[in-house]
């Protein structure tokens, strides 16, 4: 028997296109972990599993960067 590869599919939430599509990840990202994609950091929201189409959706959003600006005027 071969097994299907499975398909994780990273999306931004309420959004209707996918971020990022990958076959066979060696670990699915959890619930409130942080992924760092496309030079940002995400967190993730919820995770589904569709076990009939070996297929796993991620959703995530976008971590709001925080000011830096630390100048040197102390």
């Amino acid at each position: 028997m071969s097994k299907e590869p499975v398909k994780v599919i990273l999306w931004e939430e309420n959004q209707k296109d996918f971020l990022k599509k990958f076959y066979d990840l060696q670990f699915t990202p959890r619930v409130g972990e942080e992924v760092y994609l496309k030079k940002e950091k995400w967190k993730v929201t919820r995770v589904e599993h569709d076990i009939e189409i070996s297929e796993i959706n991620v959703y995530m959003e976008l971590i709001k960067k925080a000011k830096q600006d630390k100048s040197s005027n102390s």
